[in-house]
């Protein structure tokens, strides 16, 4: 059985909300267009995302970029705060919080070889980090509660201290792995901020002012894939994104996202996901409120 407490209603216009929920037994699989903030502060549970798992008890931090499908298992009193909202749109990230190593490995992408905590392992925060950051939370649920003039200009400075602390505390080990995945992140946001248009390795490299093979060396020393194949991964999120969003037509989204026609965003989508975009549209969570 599900018990569940929303503390402070969606409001329309502003892409965020804030829950408590005490949740007993299990979740199902879902995903959404938004990114999901889970901070637990008491009881058990089990967070389960692609081929991880995590268990969850008081202080444990998970975030869930979307589209990333996810659910929750074995919950026995899970006590959690549960913040969701547009990364992009609400909080118009500055450059230094989106190239910061601890901001990428929580609310981006990272990869495994660089995370400062093993696979299946979140954030812990300890108890003093913890009554920091239910303090942010508590003030931002506040705001967005009695909506009083001003609140969504709180709420967005307490939403980007909020991130930026949790990045401090997320910080991904000093390697020399690190130091390469430094060395590219600039092409990898260039990616990111460019995907409807044609982006080619050597136009990367010459960014970071490497050769062509030398980048792509880095490159999948630190992601463990190509630059063109991670590119095409990145192109496939952000169509799940939009499709969540429905922010235009289906048969329009391959143009946006940087793929050369229709038939084949449909085919790099179907061997990815292992459904068509259409099934994955139908079967998605489609927004902030739902």
């Amino acid at each position: 059985m599900r018990v569940y407490d929303i503390t402070a209603r969606p409001d329309d216009s502003f892409p965020f909300s804030a829950e408590t929920s005490c949740m007993n037994g299990f979740f199902p699989d879902h995903a959404h267009n938004y990114t999901e903030l889970i901070v637990v502060l008491g009881g058990t549970g089990w967070h389960c995302s692609e081929n991880e798992r995590c268990r969850l008890e008081a202080g444990a931090v998970v975030t869930v970029p979307p589209p990333l499908t996810h659910r929750i298992e074995d919950m026995d009193n899970l006590k959690i705060y549960v913040l969701k909202f547009d990364l992009n749109g609400l909080m118009a990230c500055d450059y230094d919080l989106k190239n910061d190593p601890g901001f990428r490995s929580l609310f981006v992408q990272c990869p495994p070889a660089l995370r400062h905590q093993a696979p299946g392992e979140p954030l812990m925060l300890d108890a003093d980090q913890l009554a920091h950051v239910t303090d942010l939370i508590g003030v931002m649920t506040q705001e967005f509660r009695e909506r009083k003039p001003g609140y969504k200009v709180i709420i967005r400075t307490h939403l980007l201290a909020l991130t930026a602390y949790l990045s401090r505390c997320f910080l991904p080990s000093q390697n020399s792995l690190s130091l390469q995945m430094e060395k590219i992140l600039p092409t990898v946001t260039y990616m990111e901020e460019n995907l409807h248009r044609s982006i080619r390795v050597p136009e990367l490299a010459e960014q970071v002012f490497l050769s062509t093979r030398q980048y792509d060396r880095i490159f999948k020393e630190v992601y463990g894939t190509s630059p063109n194949t991670y590119l095409t991964q990145l192109r496939l999120y952000r169509a799940c994104q939009l499709m969540a969003a429905r922010s235009c037509p289906l048969g329009e989204i391959w143009e946006k996202c940087g793929f050369t026609d229709n038939p084949f965003f449909y085919k790099k989508f179907k061997a990815f996901f292992g459904i068509t975009p259409r099934e994955y549209q139908q079967w998605l969570v489609p927004s902030i409120q739902d």
